[in-house]
């Protein structure tokens, strides 16, 4: 089945709610956002929460020094990537025993010609809007992606997805996981329980399986 990552979470009781609901990963945005939570907030959601160990801290060109100490405080072991890092800053973060999500913006076929470069345990896909970082709401043209083979194993799938588009998304690109904030939202960081429960309903019934867990399973 899809794995699901939440992202965008700012308070307890969404993160209750989706683990309730059988989600696999949790995002916590350190980043300039709208949904940028602080690490001492999410050390407390950590606490409510002990059983759940799939966190994700989501970082935007930070100071590696920066990166070490809030997932250091937190025990966060995964680590997405969401700006202009390179590959040599993904893998220093890789070889010290971290598990490293790359992003890729896609505009246009030319925003996956420096993916080979990156040796990292996956990769995220979201939409490329000029004067934001992610979570627009907006999806870029999955046509770009659907033919090439690594996305079964390796990608997870974000930009724009909700309930009504997920399952078609799902069927075109056969993702590892799907990544989603604005489209299970109320307001910016705050999620809306039936949209949620629909949403990871439906990527964990649809039928565009993918094969496995990424070779290096974040």
């Amino acid at each position: 089945m899809t794995k699901v990552k939440v992202c965008g979470n700012t308070n307890a009781e969404d993160v209750t709610l989706a683990i309730s609901l059988g989600v696999d990963y949790l995002g916590f945005i350190f980043a300039e956002s709208k949904r940028r939570i602080e690490p001492t907030m999410a050390a407390r959601i950590i606490t409510a929460v002990p059983d759940f160990k799939n966190f994700v801290g989501v970082f935007v060109n930070h100071p590696k020094k920066d990166v070490e100490q809030i997932s250091q405080d937190l025990g966060i072991k995964i680590l997405q990537f969401h700006g202009d890092e390179t590959a040599l800053y993904c893998q220093y973060f890789m070889d010290h025993g971290f598990q490293v999500i790359k992003t890729f913006r896609i505009k246009d076929a030319m925003s996956l010609k420096r993916m080979d470069e990156y040796n990292v345990a996956a990769f995220l896909f979201d939409a490329f809007q000029k004067d934001s970082s992610g979570g627009t709401g907006i999806p870029f043209d999955w046509n770009l992606i659907e033919k090439n083979p690594y996305v079964q194993e390796k990608l997870f799938l974000a930009g724009g997805l909700n309930p009504d588009n997920l399952e078609d998304a799902i069927q075109k690109i056969h993702p590892y996981a799907v990544d989603v904030a604005s489209g299970v939202e109320k307001s910016p960081g705050k999620k809306d329980p039936v949209l949620l429960e629909r949403f990871i309903s439906i990527a964990k019934n649809s039928l565009g399986l993918s094969s496995g867990p990424p070779s290096r399973d974040p």
